[in-house]
């Protein structure tokens, strides 16, 4: 598992879909499941498969993601 891993901030995600498209291990999905997904598709990312590069952070438009230390 990686050592940082992103957090989304869902009060402000717009549902671009950019850390979607820039995630190099497609660890990142658009889900209907978060409880918030009553308007939009928001992200969830699979801590299993998340290497910790950053990128969809990096990349995100609306500064919503940001890397923490994994649990």
């Amino acid at each position: 598992m990686a050592k940082k891993l992103p957090a989304f901030r869902y009060e402000e995600c717009v549902s671009c879909s950019v850390c979607v498209q820039t995630c190099p291990v497609s660890c990142i999905e658009l889900s209907e499941n978060h409880p918030a997904a009553f308007k939009n598709l928001y992200p969830e990312a699979d801590p299993e498969r998340c290497t910790g590069c950053g990128l969809c952070a990096k990349n995100c438009p609306m500064g919503t993601i940001v890397m923490e230390d994994a649990v």
